[in-house]
């Protein structure tokens, strides 16, 4: 069966030509050289609101808004000069005039012609962008009016736009934020391995959750560190393919997981002293006291003067647990006075304060010297308390303390090292609890808050303390004591 063979373009009348012109769904105009409108479709006569017959003769300015119409005639001598086929003001919006008086924004696109007879016209295509304009500045204020940070990355890891509530977790103006970076927003010690993630990210897409499993942190304007959820999302805008991070400040939530997580370990322990260790004097000294009464009825004086020396004894002991109590209670409370911080002058400060017994040889080789930021008072009660349980603790007259420290990701890992009689395996967790002491020492006059006390500090500022023992040859205990590098901020700030 033959099939046709396609018409040549010599074979399309110009009726049909023009038929075509007048039914496309684009508006289409033809200019001549000195700007005159030679004709128009049915549709940009639609869009503009002016009858096509009517256009037809007259300037094309009359379909700009009268601030462009001077510019206009410069913009169409530079276009005759160098005349080629692309999309007029790239980059800029454009706006049209209608017949009504309004302006309306537009897309559009020139080709240059010339007739049979040598004159110079240009075919200008018209859209109407009024709908997509519109959704534009609809997403543009869901954008801006979120309660979530949001941020547009481009595939060169720069931001192309970012919300006000972006910028109120982070501590940046959103106008200061378009432009910059992405690596701005994080801190230094992730560049590498962030620019490697997202580079996969753009490849892969998907919408999912950022490092889930890790704890993420951006970059505050003011240095610090906050903790941080984000979702990923590939999305496309101006026509180009971009990320859309959502980003949820988390710091309040941590803060009230961690409280939450303190308190009810509080109340366990503060449960554990009022049934056991504050009860324990009290029972004590109501004997003593009622023996004091039958002594007297008795007329034993040397029993009442003996039994009333021993309540005192008693009720130091007293005093001396709610002091204990109180200061355990204080250290729960989050100092933010972050400073550089260098382990070889803490340690310094302390033995000078301290001073370890002549028998006890301190060893520090092992000390990274570099200054990092934290507070330093929490840190120095930490070690401080450390390197004395080590002492009072230890089962020999003479011994050896080592302390070391090198970085662990985001955290400085300092491990205190003692050839003490260890802790046994079984009790490695209940050493960190409120007065808990393994140590029969004579050395050892303690109340056993030290430990908890380090526990709860080194939490509270966000960082982790355990013990590992034996270390060598059956004896030795090693606490390790992970304390943060970078300054992270809090919901209290």
């Amino acid at each position: 069966m033959d099939h046709p063979l396609p018409a040549s373009s010599a074979d399309v009348s110009p009726t049909i030509l023009a038929q075509a012109f007048d039914a496309a769904a684009n508006g289409f105009i033809l200019i001549s050289e000195q700007g005159v409108i030679a004709s128009v479709n049915q549709e940009l006569s639609r869009m503009f609101g002016h009858p096509a017959g009517w256009l037809i003769g007259r300037s094309v300015d009359i379909l700009l808004p009268e601030a462009l119409r001077a510019q206009h005639v410069e913009h169409r001598r530079q276009f005759l000069a160098s005349p080629s086929r692309r999309r007029m003001g790239e980059g800029r919006v454009l706006n049209g005039q209608h017949a009504l008086g309004h302006a309306f924004p537009v897309e559009i696109g020139l080709t240059p012609l010339v007739t049979p007879a040598g004159a110079r016209m240009v075919l200008a295509s018209v859209v109407d962008m009024s709908d997509r304009h519109d959704l534009a500045l609809a997403f543009q204020g869901l954008f801006d009016a979120s309660p979530y940070g949001l941020m547009l990355v481009d595939d060169a890891g720069v931001i192309v736009q970012s919300n006000a509530a972006l910028g109120a977790a982070l501590g940046h103006a959103p106008a200061t934020l378009r432009g910059q970076a992405l690596q701005r927003l994080v801190p230094e010690r992730h560049h590498a391995q962030h620019a490697n993630l997202m580079r996969g990210y753009a490849h892969t897409g998907g919408a999912r959750m950022m490092g889930q499993g890790r704890d993420l942190t951006a970059l505050h304007a003011d240095g610090t560190e906050v903790a941080v959820e984000i979702g990923l999302n590939r999305v496309r805008w101006q026509g180009q393919a971009m990320t859309l991070a959502v980003v949820t400040d988390i710091s309040a939530r941590k803060r009230l997981e961690a409280d939450l997580k303190q308190a009810n370990t509080d109340l366990q322990e503060f449960s554990y002293v009022a049934s056991h260790d504050l009860r324990s004097p009290l029972r004590s000294i109501a004997d003593l006291v009622e023996w004091v009464g039958q002594d007297l009825v008795d007329g034993k004086l040397d029993d009442v003067a003996r039994n009333l020396a021993r309540i005192t004894p008693r009720i130091q002991r007293m005093e001396s647990l709610i002091d204990d109590l109180l200061r355990y209670a204080r250290a729960g409370k989050t100092d933010t006075d972050y400073r550089p911080v260098s382990l070889v002058d803490v340690l310094a400060e302390i033995t000078e304060l301290q001073p370890l017994p002549d028998t006890f040889k301190l060893d520090t080789a092992a000390l990274d010297a570099r200054s990092f930021q934290a507070v330093r008072t929490p840190l120095s009660t930490v070690l401080r308390n450390l390197l004395g349980n080590a002492v009072k603790h230890h089962d020999r007259q003479a011994g050896l303390i080592e302390v070391a420290a090198h970085p662990d990701g985001s955290h400085m890992l300092i491990t205190v090292t003692d050839d003490g009689p260890g802790v046994p395996p079984q009790a490695s967790r209940r050493i960190f609890q409120l007065f808990q002491t393994l140590s029969s020492s004579r050395r050892a006059e303690t109340s056993g808050i030290g430990l908890a006390l380090c526990k709860r500090m080194t939490e509270t500022h966000g960082g982790h303390i355990d013990v590992v023992s034996p270390v060598a040859m059956g004896r030795g205990s090693q606490f390790r004591v992970w304390w943060p590098m970078y300054p992270r901020r809090t919901n209290d700030e």
